[in-house]
């Protein structure tokens, strides 16, 4: 596949899978603390997501733009790619809400609302599942365990 291709293929991604978890945090926090957004509307917060999403879209695309897909030399395994998504995620966070006139604490707030949805709850869903497909196979006399 070719590098520009990777760059929209990446680009794509991101805002596919952001957009709806960041309108999803924005409006939830909407709904249920006015107070933190200024009262914005559900229209806004599905601004702000899609501006979130478009950055961080940027950021995925430069990322691979940058990066080759060679495989990591210690280990010979898939390439090691170290992306500070959380870095990533409170820098564009501030990026679209400071703007808006919200206060300091109303956007550290809402970067942790929005971190915890983009970054810690996939995370969670992701080893659940893993633990849950684990506990699916059948129990390997060779491995240790019975």
């Amino acid at each position: 596949m070719s590098r520009p291709r990777k760059m929209v293929l990446a680009a794509t991604t991101a805002i596919v899978f952001v957009w709806p978890a960041a309108f999803v945090a924005f409006a939830a926090t909407t709904v249920a603390a006015p107070s933190v957004t200024d009262g914005a509307g559900v229209g806004r917060a599905a601004f702000w997501a899609l501006q979130v999403a478009v950055l961080i879209a940027i950021v995925a695309a430069a990322t691979t733009r940058r990066h080759t897909a060679e495989p990591d030399p210690a280990g010979g395994g898939p390439p090691t790619r170290v992306r500070p998504l959380r870095v990533v995620g409170t820098v564009t966070a501030a990026l679209v809400l400071a703007p808006q006139g919200l206060s300091a604490a109303q956007i550290a707030l809402l970067t942790v609302v929005l971190l915890v949805v983009l970054h810690l709850l996939p995370m969670v869903v992701a080893r659940l599942l893993l633990r849950r497909r684990r506990g699916r196979r059948p129990a390997d006399p060779s491995d240790g365990r019975a």
